[in-house]
């Protein structure tokens, strides 16, 4: 019998004794059936046959078997062959720059962290990655949503993930104010930023080409415009003493903002001048500066996104 044979014929043994079936919900249920001395009973054989595979754990048998199913064992990371890629082992996956939000952030958290990586741009509106979305669906950890991290045998999607990820690996003041009061402020702001805002992201998507004026704004658009302006405003006075950004130096806040800044041009939305101080700060940012000329440079549009939207 193979290690995975082995495996399974344990686990068959240890929940099958007295005749219960696999389920440990059904064991639950047989146990409350009995009576309490004949339970008492069960468990404690059930408990010996547990403490006795975890021993032959310990001791090393189970140390070169694998229970991971065959379909396990293949490369199924985004992008890569059968052997993978060499070169540079981080990876960042990104959508288009003029539209896509989240891959603005994920790459200034891998600009931030001070690593090599290299990108891969996809045009998430494209047939091409449309097809790549259908064929690698069930295998796809971020479901063909962008942007996407691999270093080495590791997978990161959702920008936030790959900003605390990148956090853990190159130290986390870079990321993070050193105070705590300042940090807890910061990570407050990022997750907020993260999980609301969805009326702003409707009336003014991203689209960094784009100038409008006048854009017609909703009650719910406005007010989460007045919600940002305040985060804005404590965390410049509070702690932003240190420099231009949100909390002096460049770090995670600012990294999350940036593309409600670039909203905010695009839609040509008055702001108040320690907000403008911020803005111009932000838009002029080297990293910043990069992102637009790339995206201006852009070939792909989207048209849905490149009309006016209505409140």
């Amino acid at each position: 019998m193979d290690g995975e044979g082995e495996v399974e014929g344990a686990q068959a043994h240890a929940l099958s004794l007295a005749g219960f079936s696999f389920s440990y919900t059904a064991l639950v249920c047989q146990l409350c059936a009995m009576d309490l001395a004949e339970a008492r009973r069960i468990l404690v054989d059930f408990a010996a046959v547990a403490h006795a595979e975890d021993e032959k754990k310990s001791s090393g048998l189970w140390s070169k078997r694998s229970t991971v199913q065959p379909r396990h064992s293949r490369d199924e990371r985004l992008g890569r062959g059968a052997a993978g890629q060499q070169g540079i082992d981080v990876k960042l996956i990104i959508g288009n720059r003029n539209y896509s939000s989240w891959s603005l952030r994920g790459w200034l958290a891998c600009k931030q962290s001070g690593l090599a990586f290299e990108e891969l741009t996809v045009n998430i509106s494209g047939e091409e990655w449309e097809a790549a979305k259908r064929e690698m669906g069930e295998v796809q950890p971020s479901s063909g949503k962008v942007p996407v991290l691999w270093d080495g045998d590791s997978v990161i999607w959702d920008s936030l993930a790959i900003l605390e990820y990148l956090a853990d690996k190159v130290g986390r003041d870079r990321f993070w104010p050193k105070e705590d009061a300042a940090r807890g402020m910061a990570r407050a702001m990022v997750a907020e930023m993260h999980s609301s805002y969805l009326a702003l992201r409707r009336n003014c998507p991203m689209n960094v080409r784009l100038r409008h004026d006048g854009l017609e704004l909703s009650d719910a658009a406005r007010d989460d415009i007045v919600r940002i302006l305040q985060l804005w405003a404590e965390a410049r006075a509070r702690f932003g003493r240190g420099g231009p950004f949100l909390f002096g130096t460049f770090g995670a806040a600012d990294v999350f903002y940036a593309p409600v800044v670039s909203r905010f041009v695009t839609y040509g939305i008055r702001v108040p001048g320690f907000a403008q101080a911020y803005m111009e700060a932000m838009w002029e940012h080297e990293w910043m500066q990069a992102w637009i000329r790339a995206a201006e440079d852009e070939q792909w549009v989207i048209e849905q996104w490149d009309s006016v939207p209505v409140a």
